[in-house]
């Protein structure tokens, strides 16, 4: 029972940090395309994008057309916020790193009373006797 707690901690905490490593990838990506603007053509691109006429069958095409046009206007008001982007940067990937650790001792604490728990329950203890000779 031990081992299989341990394994599911290996997987689980090996999980958790490939989402964190996605994340802060995920994060110093969007703030380099956001610096360059490229953010700022991606929204004038949206805006402009004619919708597919599968999407007017549930959707009232001056509907779409307003959320294209907020969706403009979003991008052109971030762009005033660019110099924030960096700074940003700068607490996030930390915060996603303390996250992380949080995460990882908060598991080790469960699998660890788990393992506590294992060791200290009858049933686990007679079948690892039984086992052992």
């Amino acid at each position: 029972m031990k081992i299989i707690l341990w394994a599911a901690f290996g997987v689980l905490a090996a999980v958790w940090t490939l989402g964190a490593l996605i994340v802060v990838e995920l994060v110093q990506w969007g703030a380099k395309a956001i610096a360059l603007g490229a953010a700022i053509e991606l929204g004038r691109s949206a805006g402009q994008w004619p919708a597919p006429a599968w999407l007017a069958l549930w959707l009232d095409p001056a509907a779409i057309k307003a959320a294209q046009e907020s969706l403009l206007t979003g991008f052109e008001a971030f762009r005033s916020a660019l110099p924030w982007v960096g700074s940003a940067v700068s607490w996030l990937v930390p915060l996603v790193w303390i996250s992380w650790g949080i995460g990882v001792a908060l598991l080790l604490a469960m699998i660890g009373g788990a393992h506590w728990l294992a060791s200290r329950w009858p049933a686990f203890r007679d079948t690892q006797a039984l086992r052992c000779g």
